[in-house]
């Protein structure tokens, strides 16, 4: 039963994702000049849009390179397609109110021809969308200095480096791996924390190129830990820890981990549930295992019940998931989700982040935001 309502709702999103196209292509299609550009232009369009609903069928195959391919192309397209999707909205709403009101000037509307207008919308929209693409490749590294009114013998302060939602997979491959690998080991941290989402859900690209090989170049003196996210869940989220934990990748799950008296106390994902059909435990029920004289760390992939994270009296919570968005105006409804959808907060004693994360999910494109590794300069008073 479960996997026939899967299959439903896969298909609706299939067919509203085709309709929204169709609308997209008659819109450009009758701006276009004449036969041969119109017919070009069918293919190029179609080939592009089908690609993204291929891609992700070829995903759950062996094909890894070919997959590669195809899900490079469709999920760039899909980016492309969302934001010519919203200017073309934009034009025809401004085009109804002008039959209604007789809005628009007479000299701008024989300026705004049909093709004009094609050519304005495609180039902003291929410009918009590489300029997000370049943006998602390069990360910025954010410093910030926690101050944890307690103290850990034999340290005055500890460094931390945070990396949320990498999705490494199909569109985040070894060479972006790499990357944040070089970029985790020049920050010289004593820990350094993942905060879910370290796959992207699929483990057949994470295998196949021994994605597991690179993370374990990773340094840190007091380690490299981990918890789950929804995406760990959405594939296998057993499978990934048990793969993960092969090359120094240590999760912690719903349990406290006492690394050289600071405590980490790290959660299964929220969503676990809805997956397994097992919740993971109350924030109440990890605490009892906590020292609250020591210092406390809850990493939580989801910034979800802050407020009793604050009254457990943690010192710092760490998560991400919000991608800020990702694609601007999505940052909108994530701030309307989430108390804090992104940075840092204190409220009491107890410090507050939210990372939009370092890689991408869907679109490898980020608009309106940056991919970030965040750094902890935690001083003990």
């Amino acid at each position: 039963m479960k996997n026939i309502y899967f299959v439903i709702i896969i298909s609706v999103i299939s067919v509203i994702y085709l309709l929204l196209n169709a609308y997209v292509y008659h819109r450009a299609n009758v701006a276009l000049p004449n036969k041969m550009a119109r017919n070009t232009f069918a293919v190029l369009f179609w080939l592009c849009s089908v690609s993204f609903l291929v891609g992700q069928f070829l995903e759950r195959t062996p094909w890894v390179n070919l997959t590669t391919v195809i899900s490079g192309i469709g999920s760039v397209w899909l980016a492309l397609f969302f934001y010519a999707f919203l200017f073309v909205l934009v034009i025809d709403i401004f085009a109804l109110l002008h039959r209604l009101t007789s809005l628009l000037p007479v000299s701008f509307l024989e300026i705004a021809t049909p093709f004009r207008l094609f050519v304005v919308v495609a180039v902003s929209t291929i410009s918009l969308v590489t300029a997000g693409y370049i943006n998602a490749r390069y990360p910025t590294v954010n410093e910030y200095e926690v101050r944890i009114n307690k103290q850990v013998a034999g340290k005055k302060q500890l460094t931390v480096a945070l990396a949320t939602d990498i999705h490494m997979g199909y569109i985040i491959g070894n060479k972006r791996l790499s990357d944040l690998v070089s970029s985790l080991n020049a920050i010289e941290a004593d820990v350094i924390i993942f905060g879910g989402d370290l796959i992207d859900h699929n483990m057949v690209p994470v295998t196949y190129h021994n994605m597991g090989e690179i993370l374990s170049q990773l340094q840190a003196p007091l380690g490299v830990w981990a918890v789950t996210g929804n995406h760990e869940y959405i594939g296998n989220a057993e499978s990934a820890v048990d793969y993960l934990s092969r090359y120094g990748i240590q999760f912690v799950r719903d349990t406290v981990v006492n690394v050289q008296g600071i405590q980490l106390v790290g959660r299964d994902d929220a969503q676990k549930i809805n997956f397994t059909q097992i919740n993971r435990k109350s924030l109440e029920t990890i605490f009892e295992q906590v020292d609250s004289k020591l210092p406390i760390i809850v990493i939580d992939h989801q910034p979800l019940e802050q407020d009793r994270v604050v009254a457990l009296g943690a010192d710092l919570m760490v998560s991400g998931h919000t991608h800020q968005g990702q694609l601007w105006p999505f940052k909108i409804l994530t701030k309307l989700i989430y108390k804090i959808e992104d940075g840092l907060v204190q409220k009491n004693n107890t410090h507050l982040y939210v990372s939009p994360g370092y890689g991408t999910w869907g679109p490898p494109v980020r608009i309106g935001n940056r991919p970030e590794i965040a750094v902890f300069r935690l001083v003990f008073d």
